[in-house]
Protein backbone atom coordinates (compact mmCIF):
# COMPACT_ATOMS: atom_id res chain seq x y z
CA UNK A 1 0.00 0.00 0.00
CA UNK A 2 1.93 2.95 -1.33
CA UNK A 3 0.89 6.53 -0.78
CA UNK A 4 2.43 9.45 -2.56
CA UNK A 5 3.20 12.49 -0.47
CA UNK A 6 1.44 15.66 -1.57
CA UNK A 7 2.54 19.21 -0.79
CA UNK A 8 -0.45 20.94 0.83
CA UNK A 9 0.43 24.41 -0.42
CA UNK A 10 0.94 23.56 -4.09
CA UNK A 11 -1.03 20.31 -4.36
CA UNK A 12 1.84 18.66 -6.24
CA UNK A 13 3.52 15.37 -5.45
CA UNK A 14 6.70 15.63 -3.37
CA UNK A 15 9.75 14.25 -5.17
CA UNK A 16 11.64 11.49 -3.39
CA UNK A 17 15.32 11.99 -2.71
CA UNK A 18 17.76 9.32 -3.88
CA UNK A 19 19.03 7.07 -1.09
CA UNK A 20 22.66 7.96 -1.62
CA UNK A 21 21.96 11.63 -0.87
CA UNK A 22 20.24 10.97 2.46
CA UNK A 23 22.34 12.05 5.40
CA UNK A 24 22.29 9.87 8.50
CA UNK A 25 22.47 11.89 11.70
CA UNK A 26 23.78 10.48 14.94
CA UNK A 27 21.67 11.20 18.03
CA UNK A 28 22.98 14.05 20.10
CA UNK A 29 24.61 12.90 23.32
CA UNK A 30 23.72 14.91 26.33
CA UNK A 31 25.56 14.36 29.55
CA UNK A 32 23.60 15.27 32.59
CA UNK A 33 24.78 14.47 36.11
CA UNK A 34 21.17 14.49 37.28
CA UNK A 35 20.23 11.25 35.56
CA UNK A 36 23.25 9.05 36.17
CA UNK A 37 23.41 6.16 38.59
CA UNK A 38 25.69 3.32 39.57
CA UNK A 39 24.65 0.18 41.47
CA UNK A 40 26.94 -2.65 42.50
CA UNK A 41 26.39 -5.82 44.50
CA UNK A 42 28.96 -8.34 45.68
CA UNK A 43 28.38 -11.56 47.58
CA UNK A 44 31.12 -13.82 48.89
CA UNK A 45 30.08 -16.99 50.68
CA UNK A 46 31.37 -20.39 51.64
CA UNK A 47 29.35 -23.35 50.33
CA UNK A 48 30.49 -26.96 50.81
CA UNK A 49 34.09 -25.94 51.45
CA UNK A 50 34.27 -23.77 48.31
CA UNK A 51 34.31 -19.98 48.11
CA UNK A 52 31.51 -18.66 45.91
CA UNK A 53 31.72 -15.13 44.48
CA UNK A 54 28.86 -13.30 42.78
CA UNK A 55 28.97 -9.73 41.53
CA UNK A 56 26.50 -7.52 39.67
CA UNK A 57 26.96 -3.99 38.46
CA UNK A 58 24.60 -1.64 36.64
CA UNK A 59 25.32 1.86 35.34
CA UNK A 60 23.32 4.47 33.53
CA UNK A 61 25.39 7.28 32.05
CA UNK A 62 25.36 9.24 28.79
CA UNK A 63 22.04 7.70 27.83
CA UNK A 64 23.36 4.12 27.99
CA UNK A 65 22.39 1.41 30.46
CA UNK A 66 25.27 -1.00 31.04
CA UNK A 67 25.02 -4.20 33.03
CA UNK A 68 27.72 -6.67 34.12
CA UNK A 69 27.43 -9.90 36.09
CA UNK A 70 30.04 -12.36 37.35
CA UNK A 71 29.84 -15.65 39.19
CA UNK A 72 32.67 -18.00 40.12
CA UNK A 73 34.09 -20.41 42.67
CA UNK A 74 37.48 -20.62 44.37
CA UNK A 75 39.13 -22.83 46.97
CA UNK A 76 37.70 -22.77 50.50
CA UNK A 77 40.81 -21.22 52.05
CA UNK A 78 40.18 -17.99 50.11
CA UNK A 79 37.03 -17.31 52.16
CA UNK A 80 38.78 -18.15 55.45
CA UNK A 81 41.74 -15.86 54.61
CA UNK A 82 39.42 -13.03 53.59
CA UNK A 83 37.34 -13.27 56.78
CA UNK A 84 40.50 -13.38 58.94
CA UNK A 85 41.88 -10.29 57.15
CA UNK A 86 38.62 -8.38 57.61
CA UNK A 87 38.54 -9.28 61.31
CA UNK A 88 42.14 -8.05 61.72
CA UNK A 89 41.25 -4.75 60.04
CA UNK A 90 38.15 -4.30 62.19
CA UNK A 91 39.99 -5.06 65.44
CA UNK A 92 42.84 -2.74 64.45
CA UNK A 93 40.44 0.12 63.87
CA UNK A 94 38.57 -0.60 67.10
CA UNK A 95 41.90 -0.56 68.96
CA UNK A 96 42.72 2.85 67.47
CA UNK A 97 39.29 4.16 68.46
CA UNK A 98 39.53 2.81 72.01
CA UNK A 99 43.02 4.28 72.48
CA UNK A 100 41.56 7.74 71.94
CA UNK A 101 39.13 7.10 74.83
CA UNK A 102 41.76 5.53 77.11
CA UNK A 103 42.80 8.88 78.58
CA UNK A 104 39.34 9.13 80.15
CA UNK A 105 39.74 5.77 81.93
CA UNK A 106 41.31 5.51 85.38
CA UNK A 107 44.80 4.07 85.45
CA UNK A 108 45.26 0.75 87.23
CA UNK A 109 48.40 1.46 89.34
CA UNK A 110 47.01 4.73 90.73
CA UNK A 111 43.81 3.01 91.94
CA UNK A 112 45.73 0.22 93.70
CA UNK A 113 47.47 2.70 96.04
CA UNK A 114 44.12 3.86 97.48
Amino acid sequence: MRKDLMDRTTGKEVAKSPRREAEVLEPERRTSPFIQFHYSYREISSVNGRTRIRAKEKRFADGKLESEAFEGTLDGHVYANMVAGMQRQFLGRMETLMKSFSMFLPFGPRDRRK
